[in-house]
């Protein structure tokens, strides 16, 4: 069960006791020295650190320790908050004036006369706006707007203002902090203003500045501002301002981990994820050898944290836990590295594939990653190389390591992992494809297959079969067949066998691979699970009696006998008795369709005509051929829909649509299982046009296949006839028909 989700907001810390990094010493020993100054001094702190190193926190545990101090009045100058150089202009004054406690009005008396006066002296503070900025017309325009506020008001003389500041400071133990943060967040105009008046103030006695800011940032956008141009200039600017530079100690790797590894526990507990002792190894381990190198900052951990509390939630028992957790630290820590591999991941999952001729045997997604690891310094490299083999072995061969061959694809799929190619897109999608099945969906399955309710079990079945998710399914369950509950596996295998309707059915090359003929095989191995024989027995009649479509119960009782050999015999569901005796009785339901019209045949359902091979092994040619003939008379049309039916399929190179190939040899043998071929030519002669007295054997594609295939029966019927070589499906005489009619075991009848 998930808990509630539980998202760091990368939010500075305010309390000690929530310290993890001891930051708290380093606040606590600026907060000395700045207690410690004689009085009637000032200063200016520079605290230096990267973006998401803890500079905001240590400036909130400051400001926490000063609060302590009576003698100590501490403000917040944030001027990020601030839309342009005007806000921060006034806005910094504001939160000065309010400090010191000094009003920067005085009474009408002086206004009036002193307007220009003020506005010209005020221009020493404000001056390089105009001499560094594009904003130097805004600057003059606020000179302006303060004249004519003078002449209606009163202002204090800049002059006048400094000294009666300096001597309120000078008069007063108190001493004024100003906390000033996210400076290099500033654009660059906006950062050379704010220290201009630093600068300004810098010299007001108690008054005391306290900087937070990545100094190589804020460098740079003071460089372009000064002679050099460059990162040295606007240190060298720095260096006249920042009396104090203090670069943040650098968290200790033990403390930046443990706090990592606090944000992964916070999520696998949202999520609902236990991992097992082995499973925190492999985690900690991989962890360690490869993401941990970029762990340097507590924003780092938490937006790894925060990664996995939007990931795992979504794909609870779909994924390896581990590769999860994995995949999220090479999005959080390398996200150059993980584009590459999110976008690519055909060529990592898997194993790799040796293509005779290709010169370059280095696999793909060892070439995708190259040109992105030699940016990188080379420890960084080997620890990608290091987590992107723990999570793809198919690279651990271009890497140095043991490569891995195709016998690992299974146990991968077993355990889930994302170097499996049917798991891996779960990956980078946060959720089971469309075309594919969840696991959790296969896990109620089996538990309500276990629980014997066949009338849900059947909602559910049919809920998953169709579209590519059947075949997917049905191989799910395939990989589970043998560990099935043997109670779960009648349920399972009765309920498959109404779903055949369901289950896609496309031509297909290799018709085994199909879900139909998976399904059947599947349905097979089930019972197989049951140990008593009746009780299989009578499980398989339960299957053969619900199977829907008809011919889906013929594919099943394919399946449940394959081979007569002895030595082979495990491989057999039922024994030779015990298939005989459930086929009767799935000729039983055959008869009974054959009696309400259907011809048990049909060319779009290769399968159907299975139907007519399996009743005529339970009784023999005679009631099968009486059925035809009833059906060829009624409808003469059905003659060639049969001839359509028994012909061969021919695959184009490059094609996915099957033609319909021939009438050879091995089909008139096949045909004569089920009705003698001399009474099917005399219904030819009367019901179908074509020359069949001297038929020659034609396999030209360009005539309707309807006229084609009669003519070639004729053919073969009439080689027969003298004894002679016939050709086969394929066109060619290689089978003499005399030597062919030794039996109904020659040649399989087309299903």
């Amino acid at each position: 069960m998930t808990s509630a989700l539980s998202f760091s907001n990368d939010r500075p810390l305010t309390h000690r006791d929530e310290d993890r990094l001891n930051r708290a010493g380093f606040a606590d020993r600026i907060a000395a020295v700045l207690a410690a100054l004689p009085e009637g001094s000032g200063i200016v702190i520079g605290i230096y650190g990267p973006w998401g190193d803890g500079k905001t926190t240590v400036l909130n545990l400051l400001r926490a320790n000063l609060a302590r101090n009576d003698a100590m009045v501490v403000r917040d100058f944030n001027p990020w908050r601030l839309a342009d150089d005007d806000s921060i202009f006034r806005g910094f004054f504001s939160i000065l004036a309010e400090a010191i406690g000094v009003s920067l009005s005085t009474t009408l008396e002086e206004a009036t006369a002193g307007a220009k006066w003020w506005a010209r002296r005020l221009r020493w503070v404000t001056k390089p706006l105009g001499q560094f900025s594009k904003t130097a017309e805004t600057a003059d325009g606020l000179l302006a707007s303060f004249g004519e506020i003078a002449r209606k008001g009163d202002s204090v003389r800049l002059e006048q203002l400094r000294n009666r500041i300096v001597t309120l400071l000078n008069g007063t133990k108190t001493r004024v902090v100003i906390l000033i943060d996210d400076l290099d967040r500033l654009d660059k105009q906006e950062t050379h203003t704010l220290f201009r008046l630093i600068k300004a103030c810098a010299d007001f006695p108690n008054v005391c500045y306290v900087l937070a800011f990545d100094d190589t940032v804020v460098s740079k956008a003071i460089g372009e501002r000064y002679g050099g141009s460059d990162e040295p200039a606007g240190r060298s600017f720095l260096e006249k301002i920042i009396q104090v530079p203090l670069q943040l100690p650098a968290a200790a790797r033990e403390d930046l981990r443990s706090l990592c590894f606090a944000r992964v526990d916070r999520a696998l507990v949202a999520a609902g994820i236990e991992l097992t002792k082995n499973q925190v190894g492999e985690f900690v381990a991989s962890f360690d050898r490869g993401a941990s190198i970029r762990l340097t900052t507590p924003r780092a951990a938490n937006r790894f944290g925060n990664g996995l509390m939007f990931a795992l939630p979504s794909l609870v028992g779909e994924t390896n836990p581990v590769d999860h957790l994995l995949v999220e630290a090479l999005r959080a820590f390398f996200p150059e590295v993980y584009e590459v591999v999110r976008d690519n991941h055909a060529d990592f999952s898997g194993v790799e594939e040796n293509v005779p001729g290709n010169g370059d045997q280095t696999p793909r997604g060892a070439q995708l990653l190259e040109p992105v690891l030699k940016t990188m310094p080379q420890d960084h490299s080997d620890a990608v190389k290091a987590l992107i083999i723990d999570l793809f072995p198919r690279l651990s061969g271009a890497y140095g390591h043991s490569g891995y061959g195709s016998d690992w694809l299974s146990s991968w799929s077993d355990g889930q992992r994302i170097c499996a190619p049917e798991y891996c897109p779960r990956y980078f999608t946060y959720s089971v494809p469309r075309d594919d099945v969840p696991d959790s969906e296969v896990t109620a399955i089996l538990d309500v297959a276990r629980g014997g309710d066949g009338e849900s079990l059947d909602g559910r079945l049919v809920s998953q079969l169709h579209g590519p998710k059947a075949g997917r399914l049905i191989e799910k369950l395939r990989a589970v067949e043998k560990t099935v509950n043997p109670i779960a596996a009648e349920t399972l295998a009765v309920a498959l066998s109404k779903t055949g309707n369901a289950i896609p059915n496309p031509h297909a090359f290799f018709a085994v691979a199909e879900p139909p003929t998976q399904a059947a095989i599947l349905i097979s191995n089930l019972l197989k699970r049951i140990n008593h024989p009746a009780s299989r027995v009578a499980a398989g009649r339960r299957v053969l009696d619900a199977a829907e479509p008809l011919w889906f119960g013929a594919e099943c009782l394919r399946w449940m006998h394959v081979t007569d050999e002895p030595e082979k015999d495990a491989s057999n569901t039922f024994t030779s008795e015990e298939t005989a005796e459930l086929r009767f009785a799935l000729v039983h339901r055959i008869k009974s369709r054959a009696a309400d019209g259907a011809p048990l045949f049909d060319p779009d359902v290769p399968q159907e005509a299975a139907l007519l091979f399996e009743w005529w092994r339970a009784e023999g040619r005679e009631p099968v051929q009486d059925h035809l003939v009833r059906v060829f008379t009624t409808d003469p049309k059905q003659i060639t829909k049969f001839f359509l039916s028994q012909a061969s399929t021919l695959w184009g190179s490059g094609s996915a649509t099957p033609e319909v190939g021939d009438l050879g040899a091995d089909q008139l043998k096949n045909i004569d299982l089920v009705i003698d071929v001399s009474l099917l030519a005399d219904l030819v002669r009367s019901h179908c046009a074509g020359n069949f007295e001297e038929s020659e054997w034609h396999s030209d594609r360009d005539r309707p296949p309807e006229e084609r295939l009669a003519e070639q029966f004729m053919y073969v019927f009439n080689k027969r006839k003298k004894d002679k070589a016939a050709p086969d499906s394929n066109g060619q005489v290689e089978v003499a028909v005399s030597e062919a009619e030794s039996g109904p075991d020659v040649v399989d009848p087309k299903p």
